[in-house]
């Protein structure tokens, strides 16, 4: 090999960062670049692959090209591999890795992949010198093969690890940015233009500092590649140490000449531990003369004085929001940083990377330009301000005033918590609804209890866009955070849709926080976070009075048990025996949870059934008093013997049940399917009494949330 000869590269990078790549490698090598299907290709010397490897700050990976082709097969990919002279790249006692990512009809698997690309490999070594490199997690050389619709290729990883690994990150705090991503994010907000007018660059909500400390390299000209432990091409034969040696040293000779002259880079955050962390790792690079991260809140932050600030670029990854419910808890945030724009940074450029445009508009300012890039999986934006103490800021989607149908929710939703004063005050009820999608504008219900809300949203119609059904539920949970003057992260936001199937018990995520509500003497848990609903349906309130009040000696059957409120209510109305019956165990095992808060146990008189109750209602023989059957409106849960159609099912259970009844006994039947009609069979064969207007408490009144029956025995 020599200096002179040429070779192919390949480069790969984040998604979104493509453009950005070539443009720096043509600024790094001199040299035109074209695409490359995942990512940037290039040609020139060796010594221009070891250059990328060390300054570039947006590549994963630089691979030199050994050989492509349009034939994708099996015999296409042994040729392609065993023509090579692989005695030329490695020695017969070194070691190998193999990286192969696609698939062919004969490989399914990108494990048996590589391990058929290293079998051809380590054979030629066998047949020429009798042994074979050893396969190591750091090894002297990595093959790279890759089979792709239309082409396959073959070559070898000269960056080892990935390049966004640069060597001075120890410990990161939460959700941290990948070097590389957070560096093209400098590249898109023109940021090494302005390093270079010594302009100074901030960032408010910093982290472990990966923003600040890529700013820091970029204004003092220092390569990333210069903390790296060892690079892939180290123990490659065609390695060219010298030149090697040449462009480290030439780097090494610009850090000191750049750190001496960048200008001031700061920092801030409210977690005191990864300000620390970030201070730690400037410390070991070599650049906290001039690049400082402070412990402060973003609403305590004002421009600093003892710092020599021309302005330049505020720069932020705040945090996006990823589920629903976390996503009311930023809009203050999102809000301060335009205040503090407008406020504290005339003629600072300012640039922000959210995955979500409802958060963006609530900092007020019209972007300048929007840039698409991913964080891992997420797509986000990343938007660019100009900010001048003239502007006005964009009147928020969000806030109080914003619109006339903001208020008028508002107003309705104080008009119930009024309405509903004296009524609440003598049943003491601390768990209520406070609005049930009252003005078509917000389709949402509004529960209280106790210091939270749980704010459910109903699917919107077609005609309203995703983002206007956003914007409303946001401007609902900001409003409520006002009203009951509790913070928004005491707001449980969750969506809700038509349910079928499992995804009526599926979890959210898990956060195990219960607390207790007391109804009518009864102690229940509710869990506001984990689950769609609560563990407590509270429009079956009277219902469950209605079931203590009558429960009196009584033997209490309670079928699609849920959490068992019912057959603790019962238990403290004084029921013998309880038998509750449900198909998930985890409901069951909350229903016992109830029971024993409220002094009963599990045994021969409270009975807790793991099984379909349409199956166990056909053979049970056991006899009972008071049975409740509340089943929901459909289900095709995989562990029951069939599905569930309440309107279709309806007949059969209730027969069934009522074959457990005693003579004198009673059915409660209730059911919240909207178009729910009764059997005429049944109130032929039985006596059946409509008690829907009885059973719906008064804060459920302004829509009837189900329908309940008391179902008798009929004797002539």
């Amino acid at each position: 090999m020599t200096n002179t000869q040429t070779f192919r590269f390949w480069v790969t990078c984040p998604q979104g960062v493509t453009g950005l790549l070539r443009q720096e490698i043509e600024g790094i090598c001199a040299v035109k670049t074209g695409d490359w299907h995942k990512g940037v290709t290039f040609e020139g010397p060796l010594i221009d692959a070891y250059r990328v490897c060390l300054w570039s700050r947006l590549a994963n990976r630089v691979f030199l090209a050994l050989d492509e082709t349009s034939d994708v097969s099996f015999v296409a990919l042994e040729r392609m591999v065993t023509s090579v002279d692989w005695d030329q790249h490695v020695r017969p006692t070194g070691s190998l890795k193999v990286n192969f990512s696609g698939y062919l009809p004969e490989i399914r698997d990108t494990r048996f992949g590589a391990q058929k690309v290293k079998d051809w490999v380590v054979d030629q070594f066998r047949a020429r010198h009798g042994t074979r490199p050893d396969v190591a997690q750091d090894p002297d050389l990595t093959i790279y093969a890759q089979v792709a619709k239309k082409k396959m290729f073959l070559g070898i990883e000269l960056t080892g690890d990935s390049l966004h690994r640069r060597g001075y990150r120890q410990s990161t705090g939460p959700a941290p940015i990948k070097e590389n991503l957070a560096a093209a994010l400098l590249c898109a907000a023109d940021w090494p233009a302005m390093a270079r007018e010594k302009q100074s660059f901030l960032d408010l909500m910093c982290g472990s500092g990966t923003l600040v400390i890529e700013a820091a390299m970029i204004a003092a000209d220092y390569a990333p590649g210069l903390g790296r432990a060892r690079f892939g091409f180290e123990g490659w034969l065609q390695h060219a140490h010298e030149d090697w040696q040449t462009v480290q040293q030439d780097a090494r000779a610009r850090r000191l000449v750049g750190i001496e002259q960048m200008p001031p880079i700061l920092g801030y955050d409210s977690d005191a531990g990864v300000i620390a962390q970030a201070n730690e790792t400037l410390e070991k690079l070599g650049l906290a003369e001039q690049v400082r991260c402070y412990y402060k809140d973003l609403d305590d932050w004002t421009l600093p004085t003892h710092w020599p600030l021309k302005p330049g670029l505020w720069l932020s990854n705040p945090p996006y929001g990823e589920r629903l419910g976390d996503k009311p808890t930023l809009l203050k945030t999102y809000r301060r940083i335009g205040e503090i724009a407008r406020g504290e940074l005339e003629g600072w450029s300012m640039a922000m990377l959210t995955s979500e445009d409802i958060l963006a508009r609530e900092i007020g300012l019209r972007p300048t330009q929007k840039r698409t890039f991913y964080n891992g999986a997420i797509e986000t934006t990343l938007y660019r301000y100009q900010a001048t103490p003239a502007d006005q800021p964009r009147e928020s989607t969000l806030s109080a005033g914003a619109s006339e149908q903001a208020l008028a929710f508002k107003n309705r939703v104080e008009k119930n918590l009024k309405q509903l004063k004296k009524w609440r005050a003598k049943e003491g009820i601390e768990a209520y609804r406070v609005y049930d999608a009252d003005l078509p504008d917000f389709a949402i219900a509004v529960d209280h209890y106790g210091d939270w809300l749980h704010v459910q949203e109903y699917a919107a119609p077609k005609s309203v866009p995703e983002h206007k059904a956003q914007q409303r539920l946001l401007t609902a949970v900001d409003l409520l955070s006002q009203i009951f003057t509790i913070p928004v992260a005491q707001i449980a936001v969750k969506r809700r849709e038509k349910q079928k199937g499992t995804k009526q018990y599926e979890k959210n995520a898990p956060s195990g926080q219960f607390f207790d509500v007391t109804e009518y003497g009864v102690k229940l848990r509710v869990n506001l976070l984990d689950y769609l609903d609560t563990g407590l349906f509270l429009d079956h309130r009277n219902t469950r009075q209605w079931v203590q009040k009558n429960a009196q000696g009584q033997r209490v059957l309670n079928l699609f048990c849920y959490t068992g409120s019912f057959s603790s209510h019962a238990l403290l109305g004084g029921a013998i025996k309880t038998v509750s019956v449900d198909l998930s165990k985890t409901y069951l095992k909350w229903a016992r949870d109830n029971l024993e808060m409220n002094g009963g146990k599990e045994g021969p008189n409270h009975q807790f059934v793991h099984a379909d109750c349409l199956t166990w209602l056909k053979d049970c023989k056991d006899a009972f008093d008071l049975i409740i059957l509340d089943p929901p409106t459909f289900s095709n849960s995989a562990r029951m013997t069939d599905t569930l159609d309440v309107q279709r099912d309806h007949e059969s259970m209730i027969n069934d049940a009522m074959q457990l009844l005693t003579a004198e006994g009673v059915l409660v039947f209730s059911n919240n399917a909207r178009k729910f009609v009764l059997a005429e069979e049944l109130k032929a064969r039985f006596q059946v009494k409509d008690v829907t207007l009885r059973s719906v408490p008064n804060d459920f009144k302004r829509g009837l949330p189900h329908q309940c029956f008391e179902i008798r025995h009929r004797f002539a």
